[in-house]
Order: C-alpha cells, then structure tokens, then sequence
C-alpha cells in the first residue's frame, strides 16, 4: 500500500476520534504572478511573517477565498481563470501548473474545501491549454532526446527543460491545489500537490517558488509560528515525487524523481518586521512512492538557501535578499579561497507612500544565476543543471525555482497606484538569457548576448470579492539563441518582437493572518 495513503487513512483515524473544531478554515491561495495589490498587503503591520516566506498555495486561512457559509463543512472554493496571449518566443514565467507557449493560452481552477474537526482538505483540480504555435528555435540534435528539449543542455549541463512542448497544441489536468491534512497541536500532518514559494521575492524564488507544478508529497508543517523565549519560529519539510516531462528523453527507468526539502524561520515574535530563513533539498533519481520499479539509485544533488526580509510599515519599506548556492556546503578551502562558485542570489526592496486617493508603490528585484568562469582546475556547474541527473532542478519541464533559468540575470522595476478598489501601473523588465551557455558557444562575442527588453502596463479591480488584473507588455528579445552576423559569416541577426496579454481572475486576499 502507497505511503500516501496509509498517511489518508492514518488521518482519517484520527478525525474519527476527534471532538474539538479546530479555528483553521481551509483555503487556496494563488502564488504565481504576483498583484501589486498582494504586495502592498504583505507590507501590512501585524501580519505573519512566516506567512509570505513559506507559503503553500492549499492551508488554513482567514481570508474570504471560499462561497459559501464557513458554520457548514464543505464550501466552494472561489473560482480562479487565467487567459494568456503571447508573440515572438515564449516566455513561461510566473504561470505554475500551465506552460505558457505561443498563441492562446488559458487555466481554470474549480473545486471545494472540507473542514471536519482536524481534518481539513482542499480539492482544487487545474485544467490547462496551450495553442502552443510554431516558432524558430534550434532543435537537440544528439539522438537519446526530444528534438524539443534545449540543445544547449546536454551532459554535463543536463537539465529537462524543453523549447516547446509538442508540435502541437496542450491540454493538461492535475490536481492542481489539491491538499489533505490533519491538525495536530501546532502541526499539520498530510499530503498535497499544491505549489509552494520558499523565499521573500516577489518575481521569483531562487530553490522553491511557484513557476513549476505542484510537487506530489507527504509534509509536516507548523500551522502557526511557535513563540519561544528565543523568538517565533516557523518550519515545513517534505518528501516528494518529480516528473519528467513527455520531451526530454527516451529512458523510462529515470522519468521519477525524489525531493526531500525543508525550510526554517525566524523573526524576533510573530508580528516582527524581520524574519530570517534557511532551506535545504535534496533530490536523488528513483521515487520512495514509485515501487519496485523505481527504487533510489545514484547520486543526490543538492541545493541551500539562506534568505531575510525586513520591513518597516509606518514607513512603508520593505527590502530582502536570497541567496542559494547548488551542491553541498563548501569546504574551508574553497570557502576562503573561492566564495562565490555555485552561487545565486536575489535582492529587492519597495518603498510605498500614501496619499489621500491611494498608494503609490515603487518595487525593483535583481536576481543573477550566472556562474564565474574563471576557476581553474574544477569545472563549473550551471545552476539547477546537474552532472548526476539529467533532468536537474524541475518538476515535468518547468524550473522548480526562478523562472529565468540556468545562466541568466534579471531587473525588474515598477511603479503601481493602489486603491481600496482599483490598481493601475507600468512596469520595465531586462532579462538576460542563458549566459553560461552562450560562454560555452563558438566566438561568443559581446554583441551576441541574448537579451530581452521590454515594457508594459498593468492594472486591476476587485469586484464581488475577486481580483481582476490585465497586464500588456512588449518588447524585443535581442540576439535570440545568440545570433548574431556582425563578426559571423552567414549568420543572421534575429531580434524578436515580443508581446503579451494576459488577464487573470483571482479571489481577493486580505492577507490578514
């Protein structure tokens, strides 16, 4: 019998017997594309820290994300629909369980919640689409994989990270935010599927966020941060299960993975401004869930993180920083000899200020996971990448952390005006892609680097408690797949036009936990 559901009937067991309600009511929440009006909540005194650090898209909530009337144990969830539209390349950033390719795009999220004593549920199924058009790119030419997987990554850079999904349009289905737990004291003991963001970005999270799909696992959490004398800490671990994706390679004996990861935190008390966190996985080829046929075999690869945030809300600041590094803690040698190999890192800060209409909300996030090339001697590693397993640091094709990929920087900046009902705002992006890999390329010349730049609007209304948000940007993905003819005889320049459009229809979180 599968460990999950010897877990399933383990609390089922334990619901039976129990006689107290617990306060927790069961909620979805949505992590991927941050709202400008999700960001000037978590800048709101007397909120959790831990809630925005550690967050799991399925938990107890005190916000209104459900219809119905919260005395009655099973209530709708709010629905969730997100439409994409997107031309030139595609760019499957911020979007979770779906992958955004070329065309129309769409997901829609339906279901209910369940609370029972300390038994709480969500079922939360995602239904996808992708139109998924035709576009230029250079296919994987060796032979053992998808003509759709990246050519830039084979061994020892190896990484499942497809150009296109298929020659043809997706339709995809998952649980989505689908989760079943127990309360026990201050834990919560269960399984789930949801999308979890591990970190204080905003765009992004450098070891978990919620840019892939939801990772199938059994997990413990801390339901509430727990008051010491040594301040309030907060902690989830879990053991789950990977999947390849169907455009990667022609060997079924590796397609499941296992992922063992925790994360902990802490701030001064439960309301502090400060929280400060580590976290820690572990992924090793074989699933402990899969039977005989999969069993653990090889290597482990592993990745840390340390992160902070601190803000101020009389004053309206808020800044933060994470930074990760692949592989096992170093050595004293290499510590003190060459810090930085196999480093990534994130910053950002915003600063609101009020106004008698509304709030103006100023936000800039950095993020560089590009490697140094200039340690002789030991071969570098591009991040999420591996040597061991060849489908590195993703869940069915998507990057388990930040959505701009091995080798690439990021800057991000925007400037949003809020009120208690609307949102509008411009926002400028610089994206610079798949930098290790370009080193690795024949006369990688400065003018070669591929760049994206581009600039868009956005803004939003609350109706009927849900969020509307519409977002159109565009601009041009320079030298794309490094081409560049100035100093290369036959071959092209190929600068793309990029757009996009993408509408969003979400419930309307308070934050106020």
């Amino acid at each position: 019998m599968p460990l999950s559901l010897r877990l399933a009937i383990v609390l089922g067991t334990i619901a039976s017997v129990a006689s107290a309600q617990t306060p927790c009511h069961a909620g979805v929440r949505e992590l991927s594309d941050p709202t400008a009006r999700a960001q000037l909540a978590e800048l709101a005194p007397h909120t959790s820290s831990s809630h925005d650090v550690m967050a799991d898209g399925a938990g107890c909530t005190k916000d209104s994300l459900t219809v119905g009337d919260l005395r009655f144990p099973l209530r709708l969830i709010a629905p969730v629909v997100r439409l994409d539209y997107s031309n030139g390349v595609p760019d499957s950033r911020n979007d979770g369980e779906m992958w955004e390719g070329l065309g129309v795009n769409a997901l829609v999220r339906v279901g209910f919640v369940f609370d029972q004593g300390i038994v709480h549920a969500t079922v939360a199924p995602d239904v996808w689409y992708a139109q998924n058009r035709t576009f230029n790119f250079f296919r994987d030419t060796s032979g053992s994989r998808s003509p759709f997987s990246s050519n830039w990554y084979l061994p020892p850079y190896s990484i499942d990270l497809p150009t296109r999904f298929g020659a043809s349009s997706v339709i995809g289905a998952s649980l989505g935010q689908s989760s079943l737990w127990a309360t026990v004291h201050d834990a919560d003991i269960g399984i789930s599927n949801s999308s979890q963001a591990w970190g204080p970005g905003v765009r992004g999270q450098l070891l978990l966020s919620a840019d892939a799909p939801g990772i199938p696992r059994v997990f413990v959490r801390t339901n509430h941060p727990i008051d010491t004398r040594a301040g309030a800490w907060s902690g989830t671990a879990f053991v789950g299960t990977l999947t390849e994706s169907p455009f990667f390679d022609n060997n079924p004996a590796n397609d499941l993975r296992t992922l063992s990861a925790w994360t902990l935190n802490w701030s001064p008390t439960d309301s502090s401004s400060t929280v400060i966190g580590v976290a820690h996985a572990s992924m090793r080829t074989g699933s402990i869930f899969g039977g005989a046929g999969h069993k653990l075999t090889g290597p482990s690869d592993q990745m840390n993180s340390v992160y902070a945030r601190v803000k101020a809300p009389d004053d309206g600041l808020r800044a933060w920083v994470e930074i990760a590094r692949a592989g096992g803690l170093p050595g004293m040698h290499q510590f003190l000899t060459v810090p930085y190999q196999g480093i990534a890192y994130l910053v950002g800060a915003e600063r609101a200020a009020k106004f008698r209409g509304g709030t103006l909300l100023l936000t800039g996030e950095a993020a560089d996971l590009e490697q140094p090339t200039d340690i002789r001697g030991q071969p570098t590693q591009d991040f999420y990448t591996s040597n061991d397993i060849p489908q590195g640091w993703t869940q069915r094709g998507q990057l388990l952390g930040d959505g701009i990929g091995p080798g690439a920087n990021s800057q991000w900046v925007s400037l949003d005006w809020v009120t208690p009902t609307r949102s509008t705002g411009v926002f400028v992006e610089r994206v610079r892609w798949n930098e290790d890999a370009f080193l690795r390329q024949y006369l990688p010349f400065l003018n070669r680097h591929d760049v994206t730049m581009r600039v868009g609007i956005r803004g939003g209304t609350v109706y009927r408690g849900q969020q509307i948000t519409v977002e159109l940007s565009g601009g041009r993905r320079l030298n794309y797949l490094f081409q560049n003819g100035t100093y290369i005889p036959g071959l092209n320049t190929e600068d793309v036009t990029v757009t996009e459009l993408r509408v969003s229809l979400v419930p309307f979180e308070h934050r106020g936990q």
